[in-house]
């Protein structure tokens, strides 16, 4: 049922899992997807200034072997390596690849669609290498029915065939909800779906305001198809760099409900590794003897804030004392967290050099917040320049070189921890929503920003006047009919003022809050009562519900021992879902399929010669 990202980490696991069986145990793989190997996020056509935030060299299909245990794990190229194979350089603009410029390097932001082309040879790699007893059956389709009769499930595709299987993997992505089809004049002037791009702007003029709304990755993308994909550039023989129009831009207001852009990503010079001290598993499970279900705000940040500050020290005593000294003031931190004494670690020295309350809510510097509280958006505006002039030249730093972003990249290597806390219910009802509005982007704003020479084009947009930043926090966005334009209003100033805008991009995706309304497979699943929802009354959080096996459970609360669900489909009943896998780190992704793929091996041993299974990766 589609065959993106995680659909093809399934495959390689089948394949994997199936060349150690007994030769005479056969395997049956039927593909379903219209367009294998081709999530709309990596489509092959998109232009090149659309760039993975992602460094090639830390971006594989081939798993790591400390995340796969029960099978070996295929080998092949890092992205890196797969486009040096091919010659592919990069020409001096930094982000067109072809046959001129400068050979590729490590630490490069590829094209998302190179990482296209790197799925596609990847899904003819595993077919290419699949063992004799895997038969790999391709159907260029849809699924928009899955039936049970027994142990058999029957896929119904949108071209008329059934395929029968005894297992099911559904890896279908993220299930955004349906457009209504209301007769608002406002409808004509609202741009729901932020991709493909640059298709979905297309119909915006030089002349007119378009405002988009959101400040992260999508909304990068947004801004550079309305500049550099008009024909703009930017001109780095300068200190600081220039924006060169091209005339065709319009003009372009930004804003959020935090109104606080992604910090800058520093290219990695190796893969940072941290062993936390105070955020530790043995920590959460200390909390749950106070109380089964946790509050992220009262009992999981203060231990996150802590361990800010405990890589923020060793961070800077690496850089100005050596390792020795940073890891013996570890071992101490270490020491005082076992014993619990952890108003220690919370007296850490370097205290007055990092405020890692300040770092981790993204708030600006103070001169800043006092601006947000007394001025007017232009004032803020500037403040926000200064905080981002900050940020990238701490990017350019490096982990190495800035104790702040190897203290903040630490929330990446937590991120199992995080979601150790919170999935299954971790989390009480209410601050798993305030989990998903507020703590989620927070995180997202510190490690998965764009790489820093992006966050360096923004900031010389906002400098040049193309882009705007100045509604500040939340503002009020309604529809005008008299002048058929939408008016947005800033709401953090004494200073008040209205923006008209004759278009509103939408950077974000509006995840589907009933499963029954889904035209494809997953509401025809929910419909016959095979999934629910995870927390049906939640505003916020809309993944199916699923046990710790990745089976999905269903109305009756009984779980499907024969079909696993992974990725976005499940956000919110587990964690951090969408992401591109490191062929240096352990992901608990790949460690999921694997075991998912383990447990039906060993399953059907004794079944029988024949086993059949259809999976799938990410519908569009």
């Amino acid at each position: 049922m589609g065959l993106g990202v995680r659909g093809l980490s399934v495959l390689e696991r089948l394949i994997s899992h199936a060349a150690l069986a007994d030769q005479n145990l056969t395997f049956d793989l039927h593909l379903v997807d219209s367009n294998p190997a081709q999530p709309r996020q990596y489509d092959i056509h998109q232009p090149d200034y659309l760039l993975l935030n992602h460094a090639c060299a830390y971006a594989s299909m081939f798993p790591s072997a400390r995340s796969v245990s029960h099978a070996p794990a295929m080998r092949g190229p890092n992205l890196f390596e797969w486009a040096r194979e091919r010659g592919m350089r990069v020409a001096a603009d930094g982000f067109t690849v072809g046959a001129d410029g400068r050979p590729v390097r490590p630490n490069d932001n590829l094209p998302r669609r190179v990482f296209g082309e790197y799925l596609l040879w990847f899904q003819q790699y595993l077919r290419d290498n699949a063992p004799d007893n895997v038969r790999l059956i391709g159907h260029a389709s849809n699924a928009v029915d899955l039936q049970q009769k027994g142990d058999t499930s029957i896929l119904c595709l949108d071209n008329g065939d059934r395929v029968e299987a005894d297992h099911v993997f559904v890896t279908v992505g993220q299930r955004p909800s349906q457009p209504q089809r209301d007769q608002d004049a406002s409808a004509d002037r609202l741009i729901g779906s932020p991709y493909p791009l640059p298709g979905q702007l297309a119909s915006v003029q030089p002349s007119e305001t378009v405002a988009i709304a959101g400040l992260g990755l999508t909304a990068t993308d947004a801004i550079l198809a309305l500049t550099v994909g008009r024909g703009g550039r930017f001109d780095r023989t300068v200190l600081p760099e220039r924006y060169v129009a091209s005339g065709r831009e319009p003009r372009i207001v930004v804003f959020s409900r935090s109104g606080l852009p992604y910090r800058a990503r520093p290219a990695p010079s190796s893969v940072v590794s941290y062993e936390p001290v105070a955020f530790t598993r043995s920590a959460v499970d200390g909390l749950r003897t106070r109380t089964p279900q946790l509050d992220f705000d009262r009992d999981v940040l203060p231990l996150l804030l802590l361990e800010l500050r405990v890589a923020y020290r060793r961070a800077a005593l690496l850089q100005q004392a050596g390792a020795q000294d940073a890891e013996a003031f570890l071992l101490r931190a270490r020491a005082a967290a076992v014993e619990g004494r952890l108003d220690e670690l919370a007296e850490l020295p370097g205290a007055a050099e990092f405020d890692a309350e300040a770092a981790y809510h993204g708030r600006p510097t103070p001169s800043a917040q006092d601006s947000a509280a007394s001025a007017d958006g232009e004032t803020y505006q500037r403040s926000l320049e200064s905080w981002m002039a900050a940020d990238i030249a701490n990017a350019a730093r490096g982990f190495d070189g800035s104790p702040f972003k190897a203290a903040t990249e630490m929330c990446r290597e937590v991120r199992d921890t995080i979601r150790y806390a919170i999935e299954f219910g971790g989390l009480t009802d209410a601050s798993l929503d305030r989990f998903y509005r507020y703590h989620v982007e927070a995180i997202n704003r510190l490690v998965i920003g764009p790489e820093k020479e992006r966050s360096a084009n923004i900031l010389t947009l906002l400098r040049s006047g193309v882009v705007s930043m100045s509604l500040g926090p939340n503002p009020l966005v309604s529809w005008d009919d008299d002048s058929r334009t939408w008016a947005l209003s800033s709401t953090a100033f004494p200073v008040r003022s209205t923006v008209s805008a004759d278009w509103l991009y939408q950077g974000y995706t509006d995840r589907l809050k009933s499963l029954r309304d889904d035209p494809t497979v997953v509401g025809a699943m929910a419909r016959r009562g095979m999934v629910r929802r995870f927390k049906p009354d939640s505003p916020v959080v809309s993944s199916i519900d699923v046990d710790d096996q990745g089976h999905p459970v269903g109305e009756d609360g009984s779980s499907a021992s024969r079909i696993w669900v992974f990725g976005l489909l499940c956000e919110g009943a587990t964690f951090y879902n969408g992401y591109l896998t490191s062929p240096e780190r352990f992901e608990r992704a790949q460690f999921d399929v694997d075991r998912a793929v383990h447990q039906l091996v060993e399953g059907i041993r004794q079944e029988g010669q024949t086993v059949s299974a259809f999976e799938g990766g990410q519908h569009r």
